[in-house]
């Protein structure tokens, strides 16, 4: 074995679901498959030795694992958002190599920061980002590679709400002020564009039909007392109307004052 080069992780996702995007909190909830596979010098074996096995099945606890994290998790704790269970191992015997070829599959529910832009809202397209990488292993210990540009989307259960536009993942490097090498990351970019109708047919539609029936209400002449009072009432209700909606509204919508939404 060869210290002086890294080991080569090649990463894999394959999206299941959106679980939620919550504008209120700017965060994303997703529940992903992942794929880790890289070679591992000490575990190969000669199939002669042992009745003709190429593969077996190991607990992930009796083998050396890359400690690939995501940066920008809102979960600390990983046994909230990982599930470990075993590895694949096979035999490189058969390659004329010594070692053996990894592959480590897990489910997990990954709850990332997000920095929504509702300004368009509800005609709006988000790009939330999944930072990912060793945790304390620069580019000379532990090269990532994406093994697709992608990230699988032959499961995905579609969502309600939001409808994916791209799922990319992109490989870069980048320096932090702990340590002079670089950290290898990779950012899988999600796209998603949001489903207008349901805010079409209970916010827009109420809402132009509520401002038209002020605007004709505030114009039409009243000449009489009792009409005075007719439009009076109509303009407070109005208005009411109008708060509940906007109450509505601003239940779901971040607290800032960067934009606002249509």
């Amino acid at each position: 074995m060869n210290h002086s080069v890294p080991t080569t992780v090649s990463f894999s996702m394959s999206l299941y679901q959106i679980l939620s995007i919550n504008e209120k909190h700017q965060s994303v909830d997703l529940n992903v498959w992942v794929i880790q596979k890289w070679k591992d010098d000490f575990l190969g074996w000669n199939p002669y030795l042992y009745g003709m096995i190429n593969t077996t099945i190991l607990p992930y606890e009796a083998i050396w694992l890359p400690d690939t994290y995501l940066y920008n998790s809102v979960v600390m704790n990983r046994e909230e958002t990982e599930r470990y269970i075993n590895v694949v191992v096979s035999t490189n015997f058969w390659k004329g190599e010594r070692g053996a070829e990894i592959k480590f599959m897990y489910p997990a529910l990954y709850r990332t920061s997000c920095m929504l832009d509702i300004r368009f809202f509800p005609y709006d397209q988000q790009e939330c980002k999944l930072v990912i990488s060793s945790w304390t292993s620069s580019k000379s210990d532990i090269d990532y590679e994406a093994e697709f540009d992608h990230v699988n989307l032959d499961n995905f259960i579609p969502n309600e709400e939001w409808v994916v536009v791209s799922f990319k993942i992109v490989r870069i490097e980048e320096k932090f002020v702990c340590c002079p090498e670089p950290w290898v990351l990779l950012e899988a970019i999600l796209i998603v564009r949001r489903k207008p109708l349901y805010y079409i047919v209970n916010l827009v539609i109420p809402t132009s039909v509520i401002t038209m029936v002020a605007v004709t209400g505030f114009f039409t002449a009243a000449s009489t007392s009792s009409e005075r009072r007719e439009k009076l009432s109509l303009g407070i209700d109005s208005l009411l109307a109008m708060s509940i909606l906007m109450m509505m509204v601003s239940e779901q919508m971040p607290t800032t004052s960067d934009y606002v939404p249509l």
